[in-house]
């Protein structure tokens, strides 16, 4: 990868901040004079509705959140459910999803579908990495790989991370699921559709002008701001990236029917029945003990209050790991559980306090993709990556190492920890959800701070790995610049097998295209907030490296045009990673077809000797 690529970062971060924080800080007070100056360069385009709609932005978005037509959870109170288990929504899903899964598995594996019985089938997940929007190319060309093959329509979920999560939010939208091949539609828009950055604020503005309705679309996308700042939570500069990523990824030609499409809950309708894989949604949580405090009043009922609160925040930090369902919100670390439907409404001691729409889809974008948002460390183990082996390197190691300890340790945290770009800000549902006394812990805070989970790990481990779902086989797609050094995935799976409780095997390396790994229950974990693992899994890792069959000169991660700023491709850059991605496929396809048919034979014998299956 270039010496560049840092550079282009803090230019692409600066970029934003520029050219939107500014002029959308109180959502709307610069937006017609932005709009003009821009329209002054161009003729041949009608923008007077735009104008207009962010003018009127208020008056547009303001009335509607009280219109329980339109939010019918305006009528609804929620509360916090307290379980590791997953919802009873989710379980009706497997439940519905099982015939149907077994129609395809026959037809896969290649015998009579009366030689199927329902609990052989591997339950399988598909797995889409982080990776800026080269990750949401090649997972969706993955997927229509897999789709071809047969293996696609075998699946219970797919989850997403990051640029992974983007392809999905765009596959459950109606402009996809309205088509009778969702996944080739989305192909086809990414061939067609992003030639301009979002980062283009000429191209944003033509794109919202060239729909049926510019002020629905205006409403839709840059509304959800006007919206979360009327719910009393303050905006972040990611959350005007994801009414940009909207803007560009989610309005169709007719927006007018779109607004379900802006509301995670909806995508239930695209999966009843069991008609297709469940989606998951992941970001995290930076945990910093540092930061947590009680009212004098509060900890006045905890014993020696003093002495615990100078050792809690000595503890070091962590990431919390969230997940985004249609059907729930929430993290089997607290545990705590929220329908999709009440995120973004306050709550208190597990109920909600106010009733207020589901938050805007398009926030939640913005906050799966905020790596930008990074702990100040992450930014400086980038440098560090980046910077050419030698004395430069040498010189900023040394110079950063004897910066941070002059500090001491407990200050070193501190700094390493903060974060230059604030994450995406959220009410927090688990506020005070147990009663008094109160432990010193985040969920003492009104406010839940929530971040790109590749922060953690490039892919969605943790909810794929939910002891409840029972997940025997997970496939996963790695389009993030980590498989440049195959160490990367290594020492992230390490950490997140000893959190998660894990031991990890290796089956087989042999196809660079397809390699498999055995993920064991350990029997404990290094984490005293996780259930430890309980349910054996193989992990197909596929990676989104070079191939001679396609061009040996390409590598997605280090090629110029799709590093992780870069947010414009062309058809000619598009159908090169999807010949790549195809490719790929194709040579790890059988590997990934010996493993489906072991698992399955393995559960079947299981099942005919009366065994349990691990």
């Amino acid at each position: 990868m270039s010496q560049t690529t840092t550079s282009k970062r803090t230019s692409w971060f600066a970029a934003i901040k520029d050219m939107f924080v500014n002029s959308f800080q109180e959502v709307n007070t610069n937006a017609r004079e932005v709009m003009e100056t821009a329209a002054q360069s161009v003729q041949d385009i009608k923008i007077d509705d735009v104008l207009l709609a962010f003018k009127d932005l208020n008056d547009i978005v303001l009335p509607r959140l009280t219109d329980t037509t339109l939010y019918p959870e305006l009528e609804w109170d929620a509360t916090v459910r307290a379980s590791i288990d997953i919802c009873e929504q989710e379980l009706k899903f497997i439940k519905d999803r099982r015939p149907i899964v077994r129609e395809s598995f026959a037809k896969y594996v290649g015998v009579d579908v009366s030689e199927i019985d329902e609990e052989d089938i591997p339950v399988m997940a598909f797995m889409g990495s982080g990776g800026g929007f080269r990750a949401m190319i090649g997972v969706a060309a993955y997927f229509s790989a897999m789709k071809e093959s047969g293996l696609y329509d075998c699946g219970m979920y797919h989850a997403g991370l990051s640029g992974g999560s983007l392809c999905l939010a765009q596959l459950f939208s109606s402009r996809c699921q309205s088509t009778e091949n969702p996944i080739q539609t989305l192909l086809e828009f990414y061939r067609t559709e992003l030639s301009t950055s979002i980062v283009n604020a000429l191209g944003i503005l033509q794109g919202l002008a060239n729909t049926s309705d510019p002020r629905i679309a205006v409403g839709l996308s840059f509304g959800s701001l006007v919206q979360k700042k009327a719910s009393g939570v303050d905006l972040s500069i990611m959350d005007i990236f994801g009414a940009l990523l909207a803007a560009k990824l989610m309005i169709g030609p007719d927006p007018t029917n779109q607004l379900g499409d802006f509301k995670l809950s909806e995508q239930q309708k695209y999966i009843e029945g069991g008609k297709s894989p469940m989606p998951l949604y992941v970001a995290v949580s930076h945990i910093r003990p540092w930061k947590d405090t009680l009212e004098p009043e509060e900890a006045a009922l905890i014993p020696n209050y003093d002495q615990v609160y100078e050792a809690h925040i000595l503890k070091k930090d962590y990431y919390q790991w969230y997940e985004f369902s249609p059907y729930e919100i929430g993290s089997d670390e607290l545990p705590a559980w929220i329908p999709s439907w009440a995120f973004g409404r306050k709550f208190k001691s597990g109920k909600t306090v106010e009733r207020f729409p589901e938050q805007n889809f398009c926030l939640l974008m913005g906050l799966f993709g905020s790596a930008p948002a990074a702990p100040f460390v992450e930014d400086i183990k980038e440098i560090q990556t980046f910077l050419p082996e030698g004395k430069i390197k040498e010189n900023f190691k040394s110079a950063y190492e004897n910066a941070l300890e002059s500090l001491g340790d407990h200050n070193q945290q501190v700094v390493e920890g903060s974060h230059p770009i604030p994450p995406p800000h959220n009410h927090n549902f688990a506020y005070r959800v147990k009663p008094p006394p109160y432990k010193l812990g985040h969920t003492n805070n009104e406010v839940l701070d929530l971040l790109d989970a590749g922060l953690s790990n490039d892919f969605p481990m943790y909810p794929i790995s939910h002891p409840n779902r029972k997940i025997d086989l997970v496939i996963g797609f790695d389009c993030s610049a980590s498989v440049v050094d195959h160490s990367n995935f290594d020492i992230a799976q390490d950490a997140f097998c000893a959190r998660r409780g894990f031991n990890r095997t290796t089956r087989d390396e042999t196809n660079k295209y397809c390699e498999v790994f055995d993920y064991i229950p350990a029997g404990k974990t290094e984490d005293e907030y996780l259930t430890p693992a309980q349910k054996q899994f193989v992990f197909c890792l596929l990676q989104y490296i070079p191939n001679d069959k396609v061009d040996p000169t390409f590598e997605p991660a280090t090629a110029d045009f799709a590093t992780l700023n870069k947010f414009a491709y062309s058809t000619e850059n598009v159908d090169l990673m999807i010949k790549l991605a195809k490719q790929n496929w194709k040579d790890g396809e059988d590997k990934v077809k010996e493993i489906v048919i072991d698992t399955w034979k393995k559960k079947k014998e299981a099942r005919l000797n009366g065994t349990a299956f691990p």
